[in-house]
């Protein structure tokens, strides 16, 4: 990746202290021509790496462009297998980081007073995700924040059955099982006493 290309994407002004990457700066750190020149790299070819982290960039700052190129990934499962790595166990992390990026859509769209549209905004995206983190290692806990404080409780239904179709893969899946039955403790409580009870289990089977 070029220099310049590469810092568009992934340059944090020296001020910005408090950003860990790109994704995380406000809005008066972000000038103009930078909005223009990551705009201008979402115009190349749609699968590329350019295309995809710009589309991640400015979804994470709250532009529906960016929103709408994450959506076009989302639907095209194949076009960006395997760009991210976890750093760790080696496999496909890359639609975390588009969920991170909803998620960051949402924060960013909310602090312009819009929050009621950002919600509806990142629905499918986030339920796509979910199905499709329930055969795939990639963990999904990183929006769980909008449901167990914001009330999101839209995505309770996918949830339940992300549980369903992973609880028998503790081996694999200790770490995902562990996570959405503390959060679905908290807001569906019915429904997790009832199914481990079903299953023979308790929460306890699946601490890490």
């Amino acid at each position: 990746m070029e220099e310049r290309i590469y810092e568009v994407l992934h340059g944090v002004p020296v001020n910005a202290d408090y950003a860990v990457d790109a994704t995380d700066l406000d809005a008066e750190d972000i000038p103009q021509s930078r909005i223009d020149d990551v705009m201008d790299l979402l115009g190349n070819k749609q699968g590329s790496e350019d295309n995809f982290l710009a589309a991640k960039l400015l979804a994470s700052w709250g532009y529906q462009e960016g929103l709408f190129a994450l959506n076009r990934y989302v639907d095209d499962l194949g076009s960006v297998a395997g760009l991210i790595i976890h750093r760790i166990y080696g496999y496909d992390d890359t639609y975390r980081f588009i969920l991170l990026a909803l998620t960051g859509y949402f924060a960013s769209v909310s602090d312009k007073g819009e929050a009621t549209r950002a919600r509806e905004d990142i629905y499918n995206p986030i339920s796509k995700i979910i199905l499709f983190s329930n055969a795939a290692s990639f963990e999904i806990s990183d929006f769980f924040w909008l449901v167990e404080k914001k009330g999101f409780l839209e995505y309770v239904p996918a949830l339940r059955e992300h549980l369903i179709e992973i609880i028998d893969q503790s081996e694999v899946r200790r770490w995902k099982i562990n996570d959405v039955i503390r959060l679905l403790s908290k807001v569906d409580h019915g429904f997790v006493s009832s199914f481990l009870q079903l299953k023979g289990k308790v929460v306890g089977d699946f601490n890490v």
